[in-house]
């Protein structure tokens, strides 16, 4: 099995997973790798117009994508979202400086995102349930969180929204505000007819090392903390008004949720959303591996 998944914070779960023997112990032996979302050199011009998992497959057969585009992928090509997992935050930043104070003063006003990351729909929804209108919602294409950073401090953007590692690196920027936050719904989507009970297997490896992480969160904010140090330094001057004594002393690591089987209601709800946005198409199924049985959500008619 050949995961690639684009939650920074996985990381670290994945990793408890193998150092503890987890994988070994149930009797699967993952191949796993994280992407920095967004970045890869996709051909179109968003995330709708790309098929943005080909290039992924060259890594893996198996994604750890947004909700939205595990939703995307299995309806244009019949792979199966086999589980959901992560709320851990989206955030809007904007400069420490500016007159934005809260998502509200964002309105009609640019908000720098990557157009193949979870935020191409992500933030769209978000913004819809703050009670934006359409013509009221201005996003951005960017590019890497890196450079978003330095947009929103230099005054080229009013804001910004960005996944971890960068929510902990802006929260802790001295030159960054806070104005937003909401959660990144995540799920596990694969090539069709994945074996049941190596799904299970996958899943309880990681829920023991959830387990674990969650049984002693001073400890792994410690080595969370270390990860998200020695990711900024790949570029330090974009983290450089960063407070890492401060991060290390006032961190406090949100607990993992367990990764579930595909939860059906959470992804009807999102399919719902993408239907009626013209993202999936009415009568697209969208296959779901549930630990007794295989159901298909579809938009429903009400």
């Amino acid at each position: 099995m050949d995961v690639t998944h684009e939650y920074f914070a996985w990381q670290l779960v994945q990793d408890v997973a193998e150092e503890n023997g987890y994988f070994e112990d149930e009797g699967v032996d993952p191949d796993l790798d994280y992407f920095a979302a967004g970045t890869q050199d996709h051909e179109g011009e968003n995330a709708y117009d790309a098929d943005w998992w080909e290039d992924l497959d060259e890594e893996g057969g198996t994604h750890g994508v947004c909700e939205w585009n595990a939703i995307q992928q299995a309806s244009e090509t019949g792979r199966e979202i086999i589980g959901s997992y992560s709320e851990w935050d989206r955030v809007v930043f904007a400069h420490a400086d500016s007159d934005v104070e809260t998502i509200d003063d964002l309105r009609g006003r640019p908000i720098g995102i990557n157009k193949y990351a979870t935020s191409f729909y992500s933030m769209r929804e978000m913004l819809e349930n703050e009670g934006f209108d359409e013509d009221e919602i201005v996003l951005e294409h960017i590019g890497s969180s890196e450079e978003r950073f330095d947009a929103v401090k230099e005054g080229k953007i009013d804001g910004i929204a960005v996944l971890e590692p960068y929510v902990t690196l802006g929260r802790f920027d001295e030159e960054l505000r806070e104005v937003f936050d909401g959660p990144c719904k995540a799920a596990i989507v694969t090539r069709e007819n994945p074996d049941p009970e190596k799904v299970e297997a996958f899943r309880n490896a990681l829920n023991r090392a959830v387990e674990d992480i969650n049984d002693d969160l001073d400890h792994y904010t410690n080595v969370y903390v270390d990860y998200v140090e020695e990711h900024a330094q790949e570029n330090p001057e974009a983290f450089e008004d960063v407070n890492f004594d401060d991060m290390r002393e006032n961190l406090e690591l949100k607990q993992f949720l367990p990764v579930r089987e595909a939860d059906e209601e959470r992804i009807g709800e999102t399919t719902e959303w993408m239907n009626e946005k013209g993202f999936v198409e009415d009568d697209d199924e969208i296959p779901l591996v549930k630990e007794d049985d295989k159901d298909k959500v579809k938009p429903s008619d009400d």
